[in-house]
């Protein structure tokens, strides 16, 4: 599933731009593959940017729609939160009435991924989206290819992960969890997008599900500091796998 935000504050603009998004998500064209696609996408919108904090603490952004101007912080205050808060930012576009130049450079040096000038073309946005997103994440060209990090090999057409070149015995949600951090490498996944990409449902408060999962991984997998991983909680967020590096 993709997972993607919309922060504006004019209530029209942000329809205009969910109606988008929700028209282009129901329709699979050629060429714009996205993987997570054929699951849907879910899309969350927002008025203010404190709401929106709130919001990406708890969820796994695949990308975010961003206007300039919000009643409470700036595009670029948004910007250079995302970049301290997250170690991997989702990528951004803005989506302003702002267009001068220099307006322009500022948001791409604030970590801006593209930026779009209002009033907006709407097969322009939509095509910018399906860009980045197919940027940034792997395309059904590319998802069944095996990939490795360190002593782990992941062979997605045959759902098999092999660790020093044995396979590993997993349960296919173990198999879809590590996939999913595999994939991910570096990069923080919320507790919520985790369930609802692995099980498909929300998270129940008191399930301690993931946290079961995460534990075998960690054992099934050897995801330790003496086969240079860690697999960290992230405080009131969720997971994050990482490789070390030698000195650590």
């Amino acid at each position: 599933m993709i997972f993607i935000a919309i922060l504006e504050d004019d209530p029209v603009c942000l329809d205009q731009l969910s109606s988008l998004l929700e028209a282009a998500a129901a329709q699979s064209r050629k060429g714009w593959r996205v993987d997570g696609w054929e699951k849907g996408w879910h899309i969350d919108c927002y008025q203010d940017a404190r709401t929106f904090i709130r919001g990406i603490k708890r969820r796994t952004y695949d990308l975010v729609l961003l206007d300039w101007m919000l009643p409470d912080l700036s595009g670029p205050e948004v910007l250079a939160w995302l970049d301290e808060y997250f170690l991997v930012t989702p990528p951004v576009i803005m989506v302003t009435h702002r267009d001068s130049e220099r307006d322009v450079v500022e948001a791409l040096k604030a970590g801006a991924e593209d930026f779009i000038s209002k009033p907006f073309r709407s097969e322009e946005l939509v095509a910018r989206v399906l860009t980045t997103l197919r940027r940034h994440h792997v395309g059904s060209k590319h998802r069944y290819e095996p990939f490795s990090h360190g002593d782990l090999t992941v062979y997605p057409k045959e759902e098999i992960i092999t660790s020093h070149g044995e396979p590993v015995k997993l349960t296919y949600q173990e198999y879809r969890l590590a996939l999913l951090l595999l994939r991910n490498l570096n990069h923080p996944l919320s507790r919520s997008y985790l369930y609802e990409t692995v099980w498909g449902q929300e998270e129940s408060p008191m399930s301690r599900t993931l946290d079961v999962h995460i534990y075998r991984l960690r054992r099934k997998l050897g995801l330790n500091a003496e086969n240079g991983w860690k697999l960290s909680s992230v405080y009131r967020y969720g997971y994050r796998l990482q490789r070390l590096k030698e000195d650590e």
